[in-house]
């Protein structure tokens, strides 16, 4: 199995990586400096040459507070990036994992979430988490 590790200087892409070294699973980490993900054109041409069998998709925007006065960027980043990626994985039929947040959540449960509840986010950041 070949794959490919999104957000790797980030905390989440670098303990993935290091837990695929572990498990002797070849992979790729990439973060935002080589693989821009907000670019469609390129991400689709990066995945394709790379060829892998996964993305792990852990970049993202993760800048809670300062998404408020930066959507533009946030949106480029969370959204339109699992995007660009995930129309390229289809390309190729690669998997895609996608690491997303509990911010896409309202705050109201009184027990854990599970992927099918319904969401409500509070903030820039969790709408952009959502639509990614």
């Amino acid at each position: 199995m070949r794959v490919l590790v999104t957000g790797v200087g980030g905390q989440l892409g670098y303990d993935v990586c290091k837990e695929l070294t572990a498990r002797n699973i070849e992979h790729k980490g990439v973060d935002l400096a080589d693989f821009d993900i907000t670019d469609r054109e390129a991400t689709h041409n990066y995945i394709e040459n790379y060829h892998p069998d996964a993305v792990i998709h852990c970049s993202a925007w993760t800048a809670v507070d300062k998404a408020e006065d930066e959507l533009e960027k946030v949106e480029a980043v969370n959204a339109k990036g699992p995007r660009n990626i995930a129309e390229a994985c289809k390309k190729i039929n690669a998997k895609m994992v996608y690491i997303s947040t509990d911010y896409v959540f309202p705050g109201t449960g009184e027990r854990f979430y599970e992927p099918d509840d319904p969401t409500g986010p509070l903030s820039v950041y969790g709408k952009t988490k959502l639509e990614g």
